[in-house]
């Protein structure tokens, strides 16, 4: 959403802990990185720091994390609430280019052995085809019809972004 490249992340370095979103006051957009020293997540930080969206940096976790929190960009804002309620089909075109672009555009092949339903792409969540609906109606024994997503919602109680003291009470 906020259309950042890391540079510092890449298949033997990454210092990204998590990205998550809090909804108390106004929507906002978390990024959480290990505070280290080094230069290309500096970078990355600092050119974060400069985006419109940007609202604050602090650290966590007895300085053991870096914190970044972002405006939800006004474009992404209907988008946003969509994925809140975990409407992901309805989301943009332009946002669904985007998750495209970065995540690719494959299925997901076979059955969870957790769930025993239809293993779920992120492609597959924002452009469920009827043949993922038939699978998932079948799995779950209901009309396709009644499916309208493919992957559940997120738990917003369990998902949204909590400091660490807030964690261990």
């Amino acid at each position: 959403m906020l259309g950042v490249k890391l540079y510092h992340n890449n298949d033997t370095v990454n210092y990204l802990i998590d990205v998550n979103f809090i909804q108390d006051g106004f929507p906002k957009i978390v990024f959480v990185f290990e505070n280290i020293d080094y230069e290309p997540l500096k970078s990355d930080i600092y050119r974060m720091s400069c985006l419109p969206e940007y609202i604050d940096c602090e650290y966590d976790d007895n300085e053991k994390e870096i914190c970044i929190y972002f405006d939800v960009p006004k474009e992404y804002k209907a988008d946003f609430e969509l994925f809140t309620k975990g409407l992901y089909s309805g989301f943009s075109n332009k946002y669904k280019d985007l998750l495209i672009n970065e995540y690719g555009d494959g299925s997901g092949v076979g059955v969870s052995d957790k769930t025993g339903l239809p293993n779920i792409s992120l492609f597959d969540a924002i452009n469920p085809s009827e043949d993922k609906k038939l699978l998932m109606a079948k799995q779950l024994g209901v009309k396709v019809s009644d499916i309208i997503e493919v992957l559940d919602p997120p738990n917003l109680k369990e998902e949204e972004f909590k400091k660490i003291n807030e964690l261990i009470r």
